[in-house]
Formats: C-alpha cells, sequence, structure tokens
C-alpha cells in the first residue's frame, strides 16, 4: 500500500481551490489535475508500506500529535515546478511556516524512532492542483489573475493516507487520523 502523511483540508477550503484551480485548466492545452477530495498538504511521503510498518507509522503519529498542539495555517499563492515544458502547479502557504515546520521536525524525529529514512529535501509545504500541465499563456499573467485570499487552514489533525486507484481514479482516503491536543 503506498502512503503519506498529510494534513487534510476542509470541504470549504477544497471547494475555494477548486475554483482556483478551475481558473487554471482554462488557461491550459492539457494536464492531470487533481480531484477535489484530493488536495491536502502533505507533511511526509513514506512509499510502499507494509502492515508492520502501518503500525510503526501510527506509533510515530501518536507520538507526534501527544506532543503538538493544533494551530493555523494561511493560503498562499499560486506556484509551479518545472519540468520541461510541463508543470506541477501548487497554492504554497503564506502564514504559519515555522511552527509547520516545528511539527515536522517532530514527527520526522518519530519516524526516524521508528526505522523510516529522513526526508533530504526537508519540507515544502504546498498543495498541489494540477500535474503535467502545459499552460496556453505564462505563468506569471495566469498567477496574476487568480487573486489568491489567504484562507485560513485550521491544522487539528494528521492522517495517515493511502494513495489507491478505485474504479481507475487516483484517490487519497485515510487510514488513521489523530487530532492535535488542544
Amino acid at each position: 500500500m503506498r502512503t503519506f502523511i498529510a494534513i487534510e483540508l476542509g470541504d470549504e477550503l477544497k471547494d475555494y481551490i477548486l475554483k482556483k484551480q478551475q481558473v487554471v485548466k482554462n488557461n491550459s492545452e492539457k494536464g492531470n489535475f487533481s480531484i477535489r477530495e484530493n488536495f491536502h498538504l502533505t507533511l511526509k511521503f513514506i512509499g510502499e508500506t507494509n502492515n508492520l510498518q502501518i503500525d510503526a507509522l501510527k506509533e510515530a503519529i501518536d507520538i507526534t500529535t501527544k506532543e503538538f498542539a493544533s494551530f493555523r495555517l494561511k493560503l498562499g499563492s499560486l506556484g509551479h515546478f518545472s519540468k520541461k515544458n510541463k508543470k506541477i502547479i501548487w497554492i504554497g502557504i503564506s502564514e504559519g511556516e515555522i511552527v509547520l515546520q516545528q511539527l515536522f521536525d517532530i514527527l520526522e524525529n518519530n519516524l526516524d524512532k521508528q526505522g523510516f529514512e529522513r526526508e533530504e529535501r526537508g519540507l515544502n509545504p504546498h498543495i498541489t492542483i494540477a500535474r503535467q500541465v502545459v499552460l496556453k499563456r505564462d505563468f506569471d499573467k495566469i498567477s496574476k489573475e487568480i487573486n489568491m485570499l489567504h484562507k485560513e487552514i485550521p491544522v487539528k489533525k494528521i492522517s495517515l493516507m493511502e494513495s489507491t486507484r478505485v474504479n481507475g481514479i487516483l484517490t487519497y482516503r485515510p487510514i488513521y487520523i489523530k487530532l492535535l491536543k488542544e
């Protein structure tokens, strides 16, 4: 099973992101656009895991959530990673990165104790809205048209997610959810 640890987003925020994604879609020749239900912020990609590793992941999440209190982030602006003439388009974070980094560091330490490798690239918080995008126009012009409001992201839990295909559609579903302390 392919897994990752994430911060899930609420329905209202997903609806907002979907509207912004539509503007990108309207300005694209082609691309693989994330479905609304899959919008999330990845804390740690794990990859293929077995049942023993799932238990270890749950343990690391349990310890992390006992050590860390809920907090808030804010949406940032549109960004992209380029691969040749295709782009991965995402929405960044504008506020709360320091607290998010602290959560990531604690999670990394607890995962390390459970035998999981540390993330070499560190944390680069973003919400992916599209992959393999070929734009019709310049990204900067499209980004300026998409007036991103710095909407709040309440972070009250972290989730162990499974990445699977359901009827041929890539689907992310939580398999373990743990609330952060209040």
